[in-house]
């Protein structure tokens, strides 16, 4: 602890309290294919690699996750005609 620690009464934080990092949403997604031949094809994509943490998510993961993000936008684009309108 260091002199002006201990003249002003503060307390070092303890080493194991540490900030936990929030949960990647995984919101920008790109596709990746097995081969070639697939490149374009939404249905024959393989995985998706988030760009924001670097994870590689499964197919079926990166989908739900992008139906997520789309809904919330649809969401997002009636309020703001709701709000346009008033």
């Amino acid at each position: 602890m260091g002199f002006l620690n201990r003249l002003f009464g503060r307390r070092e934080t303890p080493a194991e309290v540490v900030a936990a990092e929030p949960e990647c949403p995984h919101t920008a997604l790109a596709p990746h294919w097995e081969s070639v031949e697939d490149i374009g094809h939404s249905d024959r994509v393989s995985s998706y690699r988030c760009d924001a943490c670097g994870a590689i998510v499964e197919r079926e993961e990166g989908e739900k996750a992008i139906a997520t993000a789309a809904s919330l936008l649809s969401i997002s684009e009636e309020e703001r005609r709701d709000g346009l309108a008033s």
